[in-house]
Order: structure tokens, then sequence, then C-alpha cells
């Protein structure tokens, strides 16, 4: 087969591709390079008409073409009613991997510092015990003013912050499944991040939990046999399971409407969004 009717070939091909299919070429392509930034930098070698996002234009184009052919306005209009359509779907989808990598990027940064600083009061929390050395009366289980041991509420606040995490995992899961046939659509390097955070919190959960097992059974000859111990003992594995809930799911329908608000936009309405959003930071440095 020569170059120019593998060519010919592949443009046929193209031309019936679907905006979701499309879309997941795109997802493939981004995944070639580590990162947003890698990519853009590979993007500006390449002529207009070869762009990955300007690409599946000219097929929508040639598509309305074929099914709505002829000179008469109805067909002009169809054609363009019909390529208007395609895009915005593939504009849609593009903008959708764009909102949960940007969304995913924040979200690993945010967990990655909070599971830092909660894994820092863990071990602040053990050494207080240790050095209170009582199995009754140790700083960790002492009552704070709000009825809680210190202990506890740490339990709480970290069990929310894996709650979230795992939320919003699943949510990328979701968008996947249903709008990229299961395909992945996250930059190699921020899955890596997000596999290492992962890690990191939970290695704090197998701190927590040893930590609560040996004071149980420290505790054991007393009168609530580890019963608190045991009540605050986080359990991960449940976390996990319970993830793929309505929260994930509100997750990835936000996701949906904000690319799907932005995709119908015109210029003049997200400059006005942006000010708006970005206003209030304007007014606070003088620059407003």
């Amino acid at each position: 087969m020569t170059t120019n009717t593998a060519h010919k070939r592949l443009d046929e091909i193209e031309t019936h591709l679907t905006p979701k299919e499309w879309a997941v070429r795109l997802a493939d392509e981004m995944r070639k390079y580590p990162d947003a930034l890698a990519h853009m930098k590979a993007l500006v070698k390449l002529p207009l008409h070869e762009l990955p996002v300007q690409r599946p234009y000219f097929a929508f184009e040639k598509q309305a073409a074929e099914r709505h052919p002829g000179s008469k306005p109805e067909d002009i209009r169809a054609r363009h009613r019909l390529t208007d359509a395609l895009w915005r779907e593939f504009h849609t989808l593009k903008l959708l991997m764009r909102q949960v990598d940007q969304t995913m990027q924040r979200k690993v940064e945010t967990i990655s510092l909070q599971a830092a600083l909660q894994l820092s009061a863990l071990h602040a929390l053990i050494l207080e015990d240790a050095l209170a050395n009582t199995a009754t009366h140790a700083a960790a289980f002492t009552e704070l003013g709000n009825g809680e041991t210190p202990l506890a509420e740490w339990s709480h606040e970290y069990t929310a912050l894996l709650q979230d995490f795992y939320a919003h995992r699943t949510a990328v899961e979701l968008v996947q499944d249903e709008h990229f046939d299961g395909h992945p659509i996250l930059y190699p390097e921020l899955e890596a991040e997000l596999t290492e955070a992962a890690r990191t919190i939970e290695s704090a959960v197998v701190t927590a939990n040893d930590y609560l097992n040996r004071r149980a059974v420290r505790a054991g000859a007393g009168t609530n046999g580890g019963a608190a111990e045991n009540n605050l003992a986080i359990g991960l594995e449940s976390i996990k399971a319970g993830a793929n809930g309505q929260r994930a799911a509100a997750i990835a329908e936000k996701w949906q409407h904000d690319a799907s608000r932005e995709a119908v936009e015109t210029d003049e309405e997200q400059w006005e969004r942006c000010r708006e959003e970005f206003g209030a930071i304007g007014s606070a440095t003088g620059n407003g």
C-alpha cells in the first residue's frame, strides 16, 4: 500500500468517527506525554490542520457534507447544524478531560499536604501517649472541650479526607466509563502522583490502626476492654467500597455540567465569568 493510499484510507476512517471516538483518540494522544506542559510543547511544532484538537472539525465537515449533500439553502443549513452539533459534542468532551485533569491536579496537591499534616499530628499523639505511659489516662484519650478525645477528632477528620479522596478517584472512573469507553484520560504523571498520594494516606491508616490495636491490647485488662480503640479504627476497605456512591456521582455530574456550560458559552460570556470569579482577587490586591 502506497503512502497516498494509506492517507486516503485514514481520511475515510476519520471522516466517519463519532465525537466520542475522536475524544478517545485525543485522550490517547495526550497520554503519550507525561503532563500538559510536555503535550503543549509538542503541539506547537505541528501545523494547524494536524493539531489533534482541530482535525476532528474538518472530519465533521466532511461527515456533514456526506449526510446532507446539495447546494440548496436548507442543505447548507443542515450541514452547518450537523457540523456544529458534532463539534460541540467533541468540544464538550475535550473540556471535560481538561476539567477532570485540572481538578485532580489540585486535589492531589491538597490531599498530599493534608495527609502529611495529619500524619505528623498522629505521630505527635502517639508520642504524647508514650510519654504519658498509662493505659487509662493517656493524653490521646483525654477528652477535649467538645467531648472528643484528640485521637477521636483525628480519626474523624482523616476519615473525611479519605472519603473525599476516594470519591474523586471514583468520579474519574465514572467519567471514563460513561464518556470515553473506559479509556484513561489523566496524564501519566498525574496518575503516578495519585498513586503515590494513595500510598501516603493509606500508610497513615496502617499506622493509626496498628497503634489502636496495641492500645486495645494494653487496655484489655481495663474496664472498657479496648472498646474505645476499636471504635476509632479506620475501615479503609469499607471507605473504598463506599466511594462508588452519590458523592462520586455528584462530582462526575458537576464536571460534565461545567464542561457543557463552557462549551456553549460565547467569548464574551467566558470573559464575564472570569471577571466575576477573579474580580475579588483583583480587589484584594488593590488592582480592582
